[in-house]
């Protein structure tokens, strides 16, 4: 374990333990992975315990061309083998050319929200109605992942912002969510992924002049760059009434 201290060597073998008892206690489980750095540690994580665990992921027709890279890159160096539900007519072709599993959802009542916002205001969904945007593309999507799922793994943090502070290891709402990193801190996320080699999401390395930097990743119209003593998910959504808030993925029943 080196490179860890003590307190973390701790806190890491607890993390594996809370995904160990879930594992013991119920047949279906996956790991949920957004891309972002602590998808990426809570899949380490799993995968130390059963390097089998089923992945997923919720991708949109927003997320930056650089998260489909960062897909395919890193599902060829870890073997992540995801499967991808995507609201659309026809898969990308990065992810079809490398043969990522991609199931494509009805895309339907998305085209019909986007008409009507740009019809009501003259703006794309995700300005004019985020909540709406978030719930077709990421929360629907989701319901559709876990439907057969007993519980499922995901990277969430109680310090990453102000909406995840009373979170629990273990959420049982219907759909059991386990959040085996819950108390790692930010630098623990970073360190523990250079620890054990795992690269970064391009766009935590962008630094901008004034310092900001990108520390929370989510779609590319909907994530900007924020200052070191921000909290992690301020950048999210500004200049809307989710800013630095919740898709709704955790906060919505999925079953």
């Amino acid at each position: 374990m080196s490179g860890y201290d003590n307190d973390f060597v701790s806190k890491l073998e607890h993390s594996k333990e809370v995904v160990r008892d879930a594992l013991n206690e119920y047949d279906k489980v996956a790991v949920a992975c957004s891309f972002g750095k602590d998808s990426m540690a809570a899949i380490h994580v799993a995968r130390e315990v059963d390097p089998e665990i089923p992945i997923f992921t919720i991708l949109t027709p927003y997320k930056p061309v650089e998260t489909f890279e960062y897909l395919v890159d890193m599902d060829k160096k870890m073997n992540i083998n995801p499967i991808v539900y995507l609201v659309g007519k026809e898969v990308p072709p990065i992810l079809k050319d490398n043969n990522i599993n991609v199931k494509l959802l009805p895309t339907d009542k998305f085209e019909t929200a986007c008409k009507e916002a740009e019809k009501e205001s003259g703006k794309p969904i995700y300005e004019y109605d985020p909540d709406k945007c978030c719930t077709l593309l990421k929360v629907d999507p989701t319901k559709e992942a876990v439907k057969d799922l007993d519980a499922w793994v995901c990277g969430l943090r109680n310090t990453e912002g102000r909406t995840r502070k009373d979170y629990k290891e273990v959420e049982k709402r219907g759909l059991v969510k386990i959040n085996p990193i819950l108390t790692w801190t930010e630098e623990e996320v970073l360190s523990y992924l250079k620890e054990n080699e795992i690269d970064l999401h391009p766009w935590y390395s962008k630094v901008f002049p004034d310092g900001r930097r990108i520390r929370s990743l989510g779609c590319a119209p909907c994530t900007v760059p924020i200052y070191d003593n921000q909290e992690e998910r301020d950048g999210r959504w500004q200049g809307t009434s989710k800013c630095g808030g919740e898709c709704g993925i955790h906060t919505q029943r999925l079953k």
